[in-house]
């Protein structure tokens, strides 16, 4: 149980505060612009690199302002008008704070995509209003649902250049609905913007009168998406040893689901050995209890052999420990996967090898259907199975992202 005032503690240092979301869709479809506008209108841009947007903008692309050069870092990205990396933007408003990854578009860069949503509590998904729900759209959506994304906001883009039309709005929405259908249970948001213009961006769009919802940043700032988080299972995966001194030995690292209590018992993996928490230190002083995703030094009753790698759990709230595994799969190197080969496999911090011994089935991103292959090339998603050298451990991913 927790303590008294904790759970609302809990709640309200989670994602009530922050909010990471990752941007996603076709290439041109307005991204890298959208976040642009956004950190624009919200003054969180620097003078000093407002300027040299500004001086970019006119030297290169005849116009006063190009958004898009807020996140578009890299050289190649600026010269050729795209996203290739993944940049990671930071603004706040009075009501939250936000971390937005602005992933790339093209398909031969849909490794960078699938990095980017990975720590993502909700995918903005663009879709030029030209063009509708393409390949692209699909594949970044099935990618977002299986990294674990359930709130969905779809921006249709570019509404100017189809004279803010409600019935091309209308026709995408049940485009992309007959599509979402087939992934998960996801929450989706509709809306019309255009990230050039403004329009429903920050402000409500005279434009667009028709369109009753709320304006982009203002639902941003509101969504709930408390519930992504685990705050039942404690996992504590150990980072490293502290050997402070004065007999001080403390295990470092980030709790990745979960709240502990001082005086808890808890088990250690893989010995099993068992013991209770003693302290739980902090750079800010020592805690009477901490949850996910706080970076804290634990230190136990008993003197117990640990390294990095292992993991503290509650005694009686374990995960599994997997010596094989059946997931699904991006696979994001140049050299398709080979069966049997061994590769390394990072699993919190604990890197062990393991290799495929089967391609159950390759997902075609059009309509999620499935299809026999016997491996994976570049960018291609999968469900395999897998072998490991040493077990990891482990819970269910939609249980414990």
């Amino acid at each position: 149980m927790l303590l008294k005032g904790s759970d609302s503690l809990v709640e309200r240092n989670q994602n009530i505060d922050l909010l990471r979301f990752a941007t996603a869709g076709s290439v041109d479809d307005g991204k890298s612009t959208l976040i642009g506008r956004l950190l624009y209108d919200s003054k969180s841009i620097f003078e000093d690199q407002l300027d040299l947007i500004k001086t970019f903008s006119k030297t290169h692309r005849n116009q006063d302002i190009d958004y898009s050069l807020v996140t578009d870092g890299l050289k190649s990205e600026r010269e050729q008008g795209i996203t290739i990396d993944v940049a990671y933007r930071f603004f706040s408003t009075p009501k939250r704070r936000f971390i937005i990854t602005d992933t790339p578009g093209h398909e031969q860069y849909t490794r960078n995509m699938a990095t980017g949503a990975s720590n993502a509590s909700l995918a903005l998904i663009l879709i030029d209003a030209r063009n509708g729900v393409v390949t692209q759209t699909k594949r970044h959506s099935f990618i977002s649902s299986l990294l674990g994304i359930r709130n969905f906001v779809v921006a249709v883009n570019k509404m100017d250049l189809v004279d803010y039309s409600e019935e091309v709005f209308e026709n995408i929405v049940s485009e992309y609905n007959a599509f979402s259908d087939k992934l998960s249970d996801e929450s989706i948001y509709y809306i019309p913007i255009s990230a050039l213009k403004g329009d429903n961006v920050i402000e409500r769009s005279a434009n667009m009168p028709w369109f009753q919802g709320s304006p982009l940043l203002d639902y941003l700032e509101n969504v709930n998406i408390s519930g992504g988080r685990n705050l039942t299972d404690f996992r504590f995966p150990v980072q490293y040893v502290n050997w402070g001194g004065d007999d001080f030995r403390g295990y470092c690292g980030t709790i990745s689901s979960g709240v502990i209590h001082k005086g808890e018992k808890v088990r250690v993996l893989p010995s099993g050995k068992t013991s209770e928490i003693s302290k739980i230190v902090t750079y800010d002083g020592d805690l009477d209890y901490a949850f996910a995703p706080m970076a804290v030094t634990l230190c136990l009753e008993d003197d117990i052999d640990i390294s990095r790698g292992d993991m503290i759990a509650k005694v009686d709230d374990l995960p599994v420990i997997a010596g094989s595994l059946e997931a699904n799969v991006v696979w994001m190197d140049s050299a398709p996967m080979e069966i049997g080969k061994d590769y390394l496999i990072k699993h919190t911090t604990s890197t062990v090898k393991g290799n495929f011994s089967e391609v159950l089935h390759e997902f075609d991103p059009e309509d999620i259907s499935m299809k026999p292959s016997e491996f994976l090339s570049l960018n291609e998603i999968g469900k395999g199975k897998g072998e490991l050298k040493t077990p990891i451990f482990a819970d269910i991913y939609s249980e414990n992202k």
